[in-house]
């Protein structure tokens, strides 16, 4: 009877996934090996780095992608794949990895062995990191490694993996060919007590491993981002082609100038002198351009012309809403026909451009509406979910909270090492950014600045003061700052454009609304109806019921609610009035006739009034109220509210350029007193500002997760009305379409309803359940309970 010969087919890396798999095997530990030195590979070559240093990295970045899963050859591990839930292996294995990669290559670089050590946890716990961050565990190490530990542990690892020892040498000999370089022969009897790296790698202390120059660590959680992110795809599957997703190429956004132009700017139309002026621009700049006129044709022709070599570019947007939208209209011309691609029809995972904010997922649900079987677009659309926080789109839409994660070192921000070096970064109204993250976001700008990359800022109605702040913080100068030139014909001709008619009406919006309804009635106009409060538009709406057909937008919606609510409004078949809070100042395509509005900073009404008359073809301009005092009480600070109010009660016709002027005088002094504070203290936020000596490799900062990623500074909670619906949902594993029956809310709203009783945290679902009331129609209310008690 022959002998059993073991090779390289008995070992596994993945267990089986069917969707995948028909034949009842898992992956092999040499193809996942392959997978992720090819995926490795590919992304390498796209770093926006010269070619010298490309290839460096490719070359210590194959081998750790190589060696990153030797460990799991160990008996344990495969009995785990195998059984599944069955049986726990519980040891880790990149630590034997770690030591087998040392062996096989003495002069690997450490960085390398250091990103191999942490691909998947980070380093040991020191008592202090976040509750959800994972660890290596101390007694997973070799017991030499600093003389600290006891060796039972790693003993017995080692037997396990010399249980397997045939087979892994064939693994290992194999990939020497796939890396086309020799590697070292090791027996069973080799010691394996190394790791590669000093001790002081794995230091957490509050020098933060003091004896490791910076650019050391800078260049280990660089290859630690590639190496995880390879990892990540080569381990993804598709759940419609059960195939690997492979990293797109980063196009020339030069070839898509014409592209541009063609979807943005109306037929035979030209660009205007300060478009041109902004798509010639080199190097960082603020643009300043009223809303509908081509700001945002003017913003993406400059990053095409400053991207260099493998430059990924950033749009960044201060809502969700909005970064729906501007990614539906960048997609438009990004996933065109191009001279160097075929078209890509419109397919959403092989879109140029991702979107990333802390729903992400819900909006790639409705983006698959053509695709059948709500379970298929449910994993569909968590597979791309993940994807767009991976190194996988060159073109990324995001919140200033998904920068801000790098910066911060957040969950994930080694591979902002990768990225963000010379890319292209657009920040859209950052004056709409509450002052503490204006703040960090232009400390973060400066970070930026220091990879190299290249910044536009454009607003709408950017303050002079802050103005003056980001030349200032950013080294600009007044040649830097691009707006429409008033002596220019046809720039003149934006500048000058009256949109609005402009009347201040004493009192509140809801002491005056019977004269709004009879005006309403009167003009046979569609309305836009803006209240500072939530309270206050849910009841002007339910006053406005039965008289109109009129729809209410605000943040109290749940997803489901709200996407059905935005699709009516941007139809051709709007309602006639739309009764709204802030959240119609987020970029959505919307156009109404006339308008009124609660009183708010000059700024903040700009942006109301943008969904009025929006592009100025009306025969006159639209007539806008906005009332002197607000129906429950200040949202916005009272001075700069009341200021706004008295200057605008000297305007009549409003052109775009009084409203810029406007602006500036209510802004004068700057921010008030506390958010001043605020914004001082995100600029000068310490770790971004030292960010280079303050990182600490192969660790993240569990608070910033919460603050940033999770909730982008929101709260979801379930109303008890939808509770039965949602776990019927999550039996049918249509998890996306689950989360949009939850409603965001501010925390300051959570710990009102914790006060009151309305609101209770369930283990079982992971979830907060509320007992306010909830209608479809209305939205979560505040002061009303649902008939279910708690």
């Amino acid at each position: 009877m022959g002998q059993t010969v073991h090779t390289h087919r008995d070992l596994w890396a993945k267990s089986l996934d069917k969707s995948a798999n028909a034949l009842g095997d898992g992956e092999s530990l040499l193809q996942h090996s392959v997978n992720i030195t090819t995926v490795a590979r590919q992304l390498c070559r796209q770093l926006p780095f010269p070619e010298s240093e490309r290839a460096d990295y490719e070359e210590v970045l194959l081998q750790a992608a190589a060696f990153h899963d030797l460990g799991k050859a160990a008996t344990g591990f495969q009995r785990m794949l195998r059984e599944g839930r069955k049986f726990i292996w519980k040891h880790r294995h990149e630590t034997l990895s770690t030591v087998l990669a040392y062996k096989l290559n003495p002069q690997l670089d450490p960085c390398a062995l250091f990103a191999v050590l942490t691909h998947h946890q980070s380093i040991p716990n020191d008592g202090i990191s976040g509750d959800g961050e994972k660890c290596l565990p101390p007694t997973e190490l070799p017991p030499d490694f600093g003389g600290l530990f006891e060796s039972r542990d790693w003993q017995q690892m080692l037997a396990e993996l010399r249980l397997n020892w045939e087979s892994l040498q064939d693994v290992v000999a194999r990939l020497a060919r796939v890396l086309k370089r020799p590697l070292a022969e090791l027996s069973p009897d080799t010691p394996l007590f190394e790791l590669g790296i000093e001790p002081v790698w794995l230091d957490r202390s509050a020098r933060k491993q003091r004896r490791i120059p910076d650019e050391q660590k800078w260049r280990a959680s660089l290859l630690r981002g590639l190496l995880i992110t390879s990892d990540h795809l080569a381990s993804a599957i598709d759940p419609r082609t059960s195939a690997h997703p492979k990293p797109l190429g980063i196009p020339r956004l030069t070839d898509y100038s014409e592209i541009i132009k063609e979807k943005e700017l109306p037929k035979g139309v030209s660009l205007l002198p300060f478009q041109q002026h902004t798509a010639n621009m080199e190097g960082d700049a603020i643009l300043k351009a009223p809303t509908g006129s081509g700001k945002t044709l003017a913003a993406l022709l400059w990053a095409a012309h400053n991207q260099v070599e493998n430059g990924r570019f950033f749009y960044i947007l201060p809502y969700t809403a909005s970064i729906n939208a501007m990614a539906d209209r960048i997609k438009c011309i990004f996933d065109a026909k191009s001279p160097d691609e075929e078209k890509r029809r419109g397919k959403v995972d092989d879109s140029l451009v991702g979107v990333l904010h802390h729903r992400n997922a819900d909006y790639l649900f409705r983006s698959m509406e053509n695709e059948e079987g709500a379970q298929q677009r449910n994993k569909s659309a968590r597979h791309l979910s993940s994807l767009a926080r991976e190194m996988y789109h060159p073109i990324r839409v995001c919140t200033p909270h998904q920068i801000l994660r790098f910066a911060l070192c957040g969950r994930g921000w080694e591979t902002g090492l990768s990225e963000f070096p010379r890319a292209c970064f657009v920040f859209d109204e950052i004056h709409a950014f509450e002052p503490l993250l204006a703040g960090l976001t232009l400390a973060t700008v400066r970070l930026l600045k220091r990879m190299n990359a290249r910044i536009l800022f454009a607003s709408a109605t950017i303050p002079r003061f802050l103005e003056e702040i980001i030349k200032r913080e950013v080294n600009m100068s007044d040649a830097d700052v691009i707006a429409p030139d008033p002596n220019d014909e046809l720039d003149a001709a934006v500048c000058d454009k009256v949109r609005h008619q402009i009347e201040v009406r004493n009192g509140s919006l809801l002491d005056n609304l019977p004269f709004v309804i009879d005006e309403i009635h009167a003009s046979r106009e569609t309305a836009l109806i803006v209240c500072n409060h939530v309270a206050t538009s849910q009841h002007i709406f339910e006053r406005l019921q039965g008289k109109f057909n009129v729809m209410l937008l605000h943040s109290r919606f749940n997803g489901e609610d709200r996407n059905r609510i935005e699709k009516a409004i941007t139809s051709e078949e709007k309602p006639t009035v739309l009764v709204g809070t802030q959240a119609i100042e987020v970029s959505l395509n919307i156009d109404y006739d006339r308008g009124y509005t609660e009183p708010a900073p000059a700024d903040a009404l700009g942006q109301r009034f943008g969904r009025i008359n929006r592009k100025g073809n009306l025969p006159q301009p639209a007539p806008v109220v906005v009332f002197s005092k607000p129906s429950a009480g200040y949202l916005y600070d009272q001075i700069l509210t009341d200021k706004t109010v008295d200057l605008l009660r000297a305007i009549g016709e409003l052109t775009e350029a009084e409203l810029t002027d406007l602006v500036d005088k209510v802004y004068e002094q700057g921010y008030p007193q506390s958010a001043a504070e605020d914004f001082n203290n995100g600029n000068n936020n310490s770790h971004i500002n030292c960010f280079e000596s303050e990182i600490i490799a192969g660790t993240y900062r569990q608070w910033t997760d919460d603050i940033f990623e999770q909730t982008d500074g929101q709260v979801d909670v379930l109303p008890d009305s939808l509770l039965t619906e949602f776990i019927e949902r999550r039996k049918q594993k249509r998890f996306i379409e689950a989360s949009q029956l939850l409603v965001p809310i501010r925390a300051g709203q959570k710990f009102k309803a914790l006060k009151m009783d309305a609101l209770r945290y369930d283990e079982d679902l992971r979830e907060y359940i509320t007992n306010l009331a909830y209608d479809s129609e209305v939205g979560l209310k505040s002061d009303e309970r649902s008939s279910t008690i708690f």
